[in-house]
């Protein structure tokens, strides 16, 4: 593995602390960029707490940690500053403003929530809705084309129980998407080492017919998920029958360029 671009801080409240031992734990296993993307603060209304992720005030020690980070091991490994967001429009003009003129290089798209965090669902809740399926792909959709994220992370969150046929005809539709954005698709290693829904077979298929490219993500929440192997190795033989194309390294989208 070259790079991980998807990595996690205890500021999220569900990851664990020592941002160097991420960072210590990244240079064992050989890699050559780490991109911190802890879950992004959102300006939600007020009274509204989010328990998964670090609050606006949490941003600017956040970034001021990573970018001494980069100082520290700049000989032996290329740090990154991003962060993992939601595509919440009725909150994203907010979010921008929030980010803009930061050391905040990129943005993981995670579409955790249909609707929004304050009164949506949980994308990862067993669902059969048809509808709930549209709405996340329309939503994750109008995500992709604000132009600000660098790659879809976990597409296949959404936990869909419903009509086979459905699925793959709305799911085909936003990975073509993705692909006309330019945005790989995340095979989430996370997601294999816990055992979860996702990384799915039906997933692949599709961004296998869809011509789709992939990209590994840790999705680490402890510096073991860096330094683990494992994971990978067996990321490596799920999608041998498939054909697809992983990338190492991908071009990360400045969002500083499009605040």
């Amino acid at each position: 593995m070259y790079a991980n671009y998807h990595t996690h801080t205890w500021r999220c409240h569900h990851a664990q602390p020592d941002e160097n031992g991420y960072v210590r734990a990244a240079i064992s296993r050989g890699l050559k960029i780490l991109g911190f993307s802890d879950h992004t603060p959102y300006p939600f209304s007020k009274g509204f707490h989010s328990g998964f992720r670090m609050e606006p005030e949490m941003l600017p020690d956040y970034c001021r940690t990573i970018e001494a980070l980069k100082g520290q091991y700049r000989d032996s490994i290329r740090i990154e500053i991003g962060l993992e967001a939601e595509y919440y429009p009725k909150y994203f003009k907010e979010l921008k403003a929030l980010l803009r003129d930061t050391p905040v290089t990129y943005l993981l798209l995670g579409q955790h929530y249909v609707g929004n965090e304050t009164d949506g669902v949980y994308s990862g809740t067993p669902t059969a809705d048809p509808e709930t399926l549209k709405a996340y792909c329309r939503q994750t959709r109008d995500g992709m084309q604000t132009g600000l994220f660098t790659y879809l992370a976990h597409p296949d969150l959404l936990y869909f129980t419903g009509n086979d046929q459905l699925y793959r005809q709305e799911m085909s539709g936003l990975f073509q998407d993705a692909k006309s954005c330019g945005m790989p698709l995340e095979v989430n290693l996370l997601g294999l080492s816990d055992r979860r829904h996702y990384p799915s077979k039906r997933f692949l298929e599709l961004a296998a017919e869809e011509n789709c490219p992939v990209i590994f993500g840790c999705d680490a929440h402890e510096p073991g998920a860096l330094s683990d192997t494992s994971p990978e190795d067996q990321a490596k033989k799920l999608i041998a029958p498939y054909g697809l194309t992983l990338l190492n390294e991908i071009p990360l989208r400045n969002i500083q360029n499009h605040l």
